[in-house]
């Protein structure tokens, strides 16, 4: 008994103690992080002071499912991150408890609002595309709560400064076409913003050409940047730095080779489709001193090294010229090498033709031919002689004269023949070039430094002056085509002349193309514009399709013409007057505008003429006779006229049936009577010419039995200047020209008119009385 009673006695004893043990091992938990005022869109940092009597055998965060256990950083605070992936937008409760070692714990609370942050996904536009000016942009907003998320995309334009646009917006989503006309010839970086209550976010978006030139049609396009072409084929680079061919007939694309990183294929390196793959320049690490890419050859599917660290100066049909631990001449279709110099040269001192003929410039600047194994010296000098170009017939070279001038020679068989002087541009520049050559013809820079000019020097020898600007004009390279693929087989050039590209032709004034992005080249009897990922046929005026009223082939580009279009649909004529600015092109009459069945596209601004539809520019015809060397061509279809014996009379004769046709177009449709229709135009067209012709001082209209047909008359103080005998019989007809009225009936036409209309005859304005 005496042992029960200890035991009973013990047990109220330790009952009685246990409040007291509680109170001694109390837990308390005070959350110091997240604050409430902040948004969290990624992790919550948690950071907790805990206090306890005993040991903490742990302390946990929960948030929306989620826990993590915090770390002791010293002392009483413990801290660690918990993940808010897949916890919903909105206010969540985080909650964290402390626990001793004797099972006692305690928690803290504390309100905390989730917010992703939201990002974009691009949709469209590609990367490298070309805005022909209208771009479609498309994209939309990733984020958790997308119905507060603002969708904007922005436009940087680099410009000597950087300009940013935004170009449009949209909730939750964006997804429309933008014009990007007024940002013409410029490279544009796009930027993806994405926009919600709290957070943002921008991404770096596709860089996008900008290209409104209306003799540009796009015919393929890649997903990259292209880098050579063919009839069948196009070699391109992805922005994942891939090179892979598209096959332009199955739409198959091939990838046979990825750049290593970090490395970037930009312009500086070169490659070029072959018959039976790829060969190209591929940056590698560095190897002591040399910092040359490896040059490579994608063979029937297999991928072979031909140099370690060499470089590929040129490919003209079967034949590469490269250099590794040598100068090598290859054979494409053969694929085998011969070793022309034990010396590796740099890629712009030697060059091969299509034919196998390669000329090259040693280390001594001595000028050599090689050809069947046999290498033959052309020039020896004492001048450094650099960048030899060769088509297979002649081989053009520079000769340095003094200090940034080089002097631009072609070799003959009767020796060395100069053409022009002209500063060296840098050799590894792929932007423009000293000469360009092919089939006989050669066009060079001639000028003083910073004003050249083009011109260009036919099979026979003569020279001919192809740009006449103010400012200077260039010759560009395709990139890897240092020296070729400017000039057609016609003996057309392109060139720059910036912020524009031209095409130039002997006797005509340079044709306004496109803007200077991207390169041209001559490919198998057509012209081609390269820009980004977009490949374009040029309309050069050869086919005498015209744009939209009527331009006609071979009509100056954007902003190269003012003047008035009046166009008519059904069978009238769309009649074009206006003044050439010096920067726009000159051809023929091509189609008439749409809608149009048989219309004729007049432009007096041009020095051609051409008929209704008929698909081919006359213009070289017409402006036969070459400009004196260094006058510039005259402004204007006026001066064109004024400089041109009887030109006048044509271009003018022409715009006669336009406006005979124009003036039956609106007798058969009714709206005014027959007589005054024809009074009213013929006065309007007159008066207008008169006006931009001053040198025409009236002009004849003689009646005919079906309206009025024109013939010009020259003042008298022009004295018939483009007559060699001012007396001759054509000269004293033009003299004695008058306006000849088509008897009583018009001038009661006009009578009876202005009795119903007094409003619109009311003697201070006769708006319809024909002049001279």
């Amino acid at each position: 008994m005496r042992y029960i009673r200890v035991l009973l006695i013990s047990l109220v004893c330790a009952l009685a103690m246990l409040p007291a043990r509680a109170a001694w091992a109390a837990v308390a938990v005070n959350i110091v992080e997240p604050l409430t005022s902040r948004r969290y869109d990624q992790a919550v940092h948690v950071r907790a002071e805990v206090s306890s009597t005993l040991q903490v055998a742990r302390v946990l965060a929960q948030l929306g499912g989620g826990s993590a256990l915090l770390t002791n950083t010293g002392g009483p605070i413990y801290e660690a991150d918990i993940s808010v992936f897949g916890v919903p937008h909105g206010e969540h409760v985080l909650t964290v408890t402390a626990t001793d070692v004797a099972g006692a714990s305690a928690s803290a609370q504390r309100a905390v609002f989730i917010d992703a942050r939201p990002t974009v996904q691009i949709l469209a536009p590609k990367h490298e595309i070309v805005a022909h000016p209208m771009l479609r942009v498309a994209a939309s907003c990733v984020d958790d709560h997308p119905e507060d998320c603002l969708v904007q995309v922005f436009a940087d334009i680099q410009d000597g400064t950087r300009t940013t646009v935004e170009l449009a917006r949209g909730t939750p989503a964006v997804d429309t076409v933008v014009d990007l006309s007024a940002f013409d010839g410029k490279p544009i970086d796009l930027r993806f913003g994405a926009v919600d209550i709290w957070t943002s976010q921008r991404l770096r978006g596709p860089r996008v050409y900008v290209e409104a030139s209306p003799l540009l049609t796009a015919v393929d396009e890649v997903p990259g940047r292209i880098l050579d072409f063919d009839a069948s084929r196009i070699l391109f680079v992805t922005p994942e730095m891939q090179l892979a061919v598209l096959d332009r007939s199955t739409r198959a694309i091939t990838p046979f080779m990825t750049v290593p990183y970090p490395y970037r294929f930009d312009d500086s390196l070169r490659a070029f489709l072959t018959r039976t793959g790829a060969v190209m320049e591929v940056p590698v690490l560095p190897d002591g001193s040399n910092r040359s890419p490896a040059v490579y050859e994608w063979r029937d599917g297999a991928l072979l090294r031909l140099a370690e660290h060499g470089v590929i100066a040129s490919v003209s049909g079967d034949y590469m010229a490269y250099s590794g631990a040598g100068t090598y001449l290859r054979n494409l279709a053969s694929g085998t090498d011969e070793l022309v110099l034990g010396t590796a040269l740099e890629p712009f001192n030697f060059d091969v033709a299509q034919n196998g003929l390669l000329t090259y410039a040693d280390p001594r600047s001595w000028l050599y031919k090689h050809m069947a194994g046999t290498s033959t010296l052309l020039v020896r000098s004492g001048d450094k002689i650099t960048r030899p170009a060769t088509d297979g017939l002649n081989v053009v070279f520079t000769k340095h004269i003094q200090d940034n001038v080089y002097q631009t020679l072609v070799v003959t068989p009767s020796g060395e023949v100069p053409l022009g002087v002209a500063p060296l541009p840098p050799p590894g520049g792929t932007e423009t070039a000293a000469y360009q050559i092919h089939d006989g013809y050669i066009a060079f820079l001639q000028g003083t430094f910073r004003s050249e000019q083009v011109w260009l020097r036919t099979p026979t020898g003569e020279k001919h002056q192809l740009s006449f600007f103010a400012t200077a004009s260039r010759l560009a390279d395709p990139p890897g085509r240092r020296g070729h693929g400017g000039i057609s087989d016609a003996g057309e050039v392109m060139f720059l002349n910036p912020p524009r590209r031209y095409l130039g032709a002997p006797g005509a004034a340079p044709r306004d193309i496109s803007s200077q992005l991207g390169h041209a080249r001559w490919f198998d009897g057509a012209w081609y514009v390269v820009i980004g990922n977009t490949l374009f046929l040029v309309d050069d005026g050869s086919s005498g399709a015209g744009g939209e009223g009527g331009s006609g082939g071979g009509a100056g580009g954007a902003g190269s013409f003012a003047g008035d279009v009046i166009s008519f649909a059904g069978d009238g004529d769309a009649v074009q007057v206006g003044s050439f600015d010096g920067h726009g092109g000159a051809g023929g009459a091509g189609a008439s505008s749409p809608g149009a069945r048989a219309g004729t596209s007049v432009d007096i601004s041009s020095t051609g003429v051409g008929g209704a539809d008929s698909g081919v520019s006359s213009s070289a015809e017409v402006a036969s006779s070459e400009p004196p060397v260094g006058e510039p061509p005259m402004a204007g279809g006026c001066a064109v006229a004024a400089r041109r014996p009887g030109l006048d009379v044509v271009v003018l004769a022409t715009l006669a049936l336009a406006m005979a046709a124009r003036a039956r177009a609106r007798r058969a449709s009714g709206l005014e009577p027959p007589k005054l229709s024809q009074a009213r135009d013929v006065d309007r067209d007159l008066r207008f010419m008169h006006g931009r012709c001053p040198h025409i001082q009236s002009i004849v209209a003689r009646p005919d039995a079906r309206g009025y047909s024109t013939v010009p008359r020259r003042g008298a103080d022009d004295a018939c200047e483009d007559e060699d005998d001012p007396g001759s019989s054509r000269c004293a007809g033009l003299h004695a020209g008058r306006v000849q009225r088509r008897g009583d009936a018009t001038e009661r036409a006009h009578r009876a008119h202005a009795a119903d209309r007094p409003d619109r005859h009311d003697g201070s304005d006769r708006p319809y009385t024909a002049r001279g």
